[in-house]
């Protein structure tokens, strides 16, 4: 956490190339994350709502611009957060518009998405207002500024516009907005290693955010016993849900091999990017999870929330190998093999286990997780042992 003394007005600065100690999250950004609980509570509600490939659609074209927005500032607090009053102002407004923002996407999936427009353009806005005091104070982040605070402004340019027509056309130019924003870190990529991010504040900003996803699952699994009555299939599946819940975290955090990536733009990049999909899959297994103890005294779980459970695993393990590559103790060839027939087992599961009863359909999810996370440990005291001799 940061100790320095608050000042009342502080420019921003580069502290990524002023600072050379040891950087962790601030009491301001854990605050910032607090916000997000509620977004992703939503974007997990309505996939329980509505799983089906429609639904999983939706669901993805919300993730995004929640996830964009959460990584804009970010990013910017990695780079120039001085905490002063206007900082703190500035990002008290954007938990606001979050919040306005979350509540809204239930609305979205019935049609009705301008209050979520409003409040996009309104949390874009205060970005680009955070980067123009940054290109006046940070002479030398200026190519970077100028170019992230043009990007955005066309962005929420094509945001004001969708509201001047009706869906599908809306969703279209929501699509284009967003793939525009989320390509400004490929366009400018070599402006950034002039001005880079912290190699190992970034990391923790992101493991943080995922603890705030899985947490979702924990959500899930009391709320949804609490409303069975305590029904034994439901607490059985609600408590095998844990177990699969946990052994994510334990393949994402367990290891306590560090967090620090490599500092090359390529790395940083693939990192962030790949966590999109990450968190987006969890986020779906939390669905999933509440979909097993709502559905635990049928004889067998449908299809949506059958690739919600394991379909979200899968796509988790997969993408979080990718983003862990590019860390500098990144995944062994070993675990990536073992990971690889664990993604093949957790998709032929969704696919063929359609028979199972949804007790047993957890269990045997948790049951492959667990396989991993044994191997994992396995693996990694090998490797420590190795480095001993």
């Amino acid at each position: 956490m940061s100790t320095q003394q608050w000042t009342l007005l502080r420019p921003p600065r580069l502290r990524t190339l002023e600072d050379g100690e040891e950087r962790h999250a601030s009491w301001l950004e854990l605050f910032f994350d607090v916000v997000f609980v509620v977004a992703i509570a939503q974007l997990a509600g309505g996939l329980v709502d509505d799983h089906s490939l429609a639904g999983f659609a939706v669901f993805a074209g919300l993730f995004l611009p929640v996830f964009i927005a959460w990584q804009g500032f970010t990013f910017y607090s990695d780079r120039f957060d001085t905490d002063d009053l206007v900082f703190r102002i500035v990002m008290f407004a954007a938990m606001l518009a979050i919040a306005a923002l979350a509540v809204q996407v239930p609305d979205v999936a019935g049609g009705d998405s301008i209050g979520f427009v409003v409040a996009y353009v309104v949390l874009r806005s205060l970005m680009i207002g955070l980067y123009l005091r940054s290109y006046r104070h940070v002479p030398a982040a200026r190519p970077l500024v100028a170019r992230y605070a043009a990007g955005y402004s066309l962005g929420v340019a094509i945001w004001l516009a969708s509201l001047l027509v009706d869906a599908p056309e809306r969703y279209v130019l929501w699509g284009v907005a967003l793939a525009w924003e989320y390509s400004l870190p490929l366009l400018f990529r070599r402006f950034h290693a002039a001005i880079p991010v912290h190699a190992g504040h970034v990391p923790e900003r992101f493991g943080l955010f995922t603890i705030i996803v899985l947490g979702e699952t924990i959500v899930a699994v009391a709320l949804g016993t609490d409303g069975s009555e305590w029904a034994v299939e439901s607490a059985v599946a609600g408590a095998l849900g844990f177990v699969a819940a946990a052994a994510l975290w334990w393949i994402y955090f367990g290891t306590g091999a560090g967090m620090e990536m490599h500092r090359t733009t390529r790395a940083i990049l693939t990192f962030t990017h790949a966590h999109i999909p990450v968190l987006a899959a969890l986020t779906a297994v939390s669905a999933g999870v509440a979909l097993a103890i709502e559905q635990a005294p049928h004889t067998h779980l449908d299809a949506g929330s059958r690739w919600a459970l394991c379909g979200g695993a899968a796509a988790y393990l997969g993408f979080l190998t990718i983003a862990q590559r590019a860390l500098v103790r990144g995944v062994s060839r070993r675990k990536i093999v073992a990971r690889v027939v664990m993604i093949a087992v957790l998709v032929l599961l969704a696919a063929a286990g359609a028979d199972l009863r949804p007790a047993i359909f957890v269990a045997a999810m948790a049951t492959v997780l667990l396989a991993l996370v044994v191997f994992e440990m396995w693996s990694y005291q090998r490797t420590l042992a190795a480095r001993r001799r």
